[in-house]
């Protein structure tokens, strides 16, 4: 018994035996690499392409809030007829022109001043502006918002690129639940919202990528930021 157990094993470790096993492991390995290769660079390269839109998505959320900061501190609002009877505080139309201008010059791969350089495209992408003046009667129980006042007067917000279709997500009932949420209590308010719509096409621009973004078909990117605007509050 003992002996045809080591006739066995000595069966087993000979060369030609391990021989025989590792060229039939060699060709199983190949065939199973060649298998999953293509799923492997699928996943691989969809990797990479996420990896760029979300560089994108963060070029587009630091040219906000860069924008937010600049312009919360200064005010959207002229005199005319300064120290005069007739003295009036109107908007100036031009605020919102060069928030978004400060916008696109943040993302402007020629401007100099781009860290993650995007390109805005007009004909797709669009920077909104919105100064709003949120007015509460804090006299009731709880206090509540008695009105939104959009700058200028009448309308919702300035489109950067007006040819552009996408709105404003910050509606009245959006600022309305944004300033009460979580059981806050809303106060007296000014506020400037900058929004930028973007259409993202992709960067390597494989078959298999196309479905989600190409130049025909992108992907829309939304980045916000929402600022206190001292100048705007009632």
């Amino acid at each position: 018994m003992l002996k045809k157990i080591l006739t066995t094993l000595k069966s087993l470790l000979s060369p030609e035996a391990n021989r025989g096993r590792w060229r039939k492991t060699k060709a199983q390995s190949l065939v199973e690499f060649a298998i999953t290769l293509p799923i492997l660079i699928l996943l691989f390269s969809g990797m990479v392409e996420f990896g760029f839109m979300l560089n994108t998505y963060l070029s587009l959320q630091d040219a906000t809030r860069a924008a937010a900061r600049y312009y919360a501190n200064t005010a959207p609002f002229e005199i005319e007829n300064e120290g005069q009877p007739s003295q009036t505080i109107v908007y100036d139309e031009q605020f919102p022109v060069e928030v978004a201008n400060f916008v696109v010059d943040t993302l402007d791969p020629d401007s100099g001043l781009a860290v993650r350089q995007v390109g805005i495209d007009p004909t797709r992408d669009n920077v909104l502006v919105s100064v709003i003046s949120v007015d509460v009667d804090e006299t009731a129980t709880p206090p509540e918002i008695t009105s939104i006042v959009r700058y200028p007067i009448g309308s919702a917000y300035y489109h950067h690129y007006p040819d552009a279709i996408p709105a404003s997500f910050y509606t009245d009932e959006n600022i309305e639940n944004y300033m009460t949420a979580d059981g806050t209590t809303p106060v007296d308010a000014g506020l400037l919202i900058i929004e930028i719509y973007y259409s993202y096409e992709g960067v390597l621009g494989l078959p298999w990528t196309d479905p989600f973004f190409s130049d025909s078909n992108p992907a829309m990117l939304y980045a916000a930021t929402i600022m206190p605007l001292v100048a705007a509050k009632p």
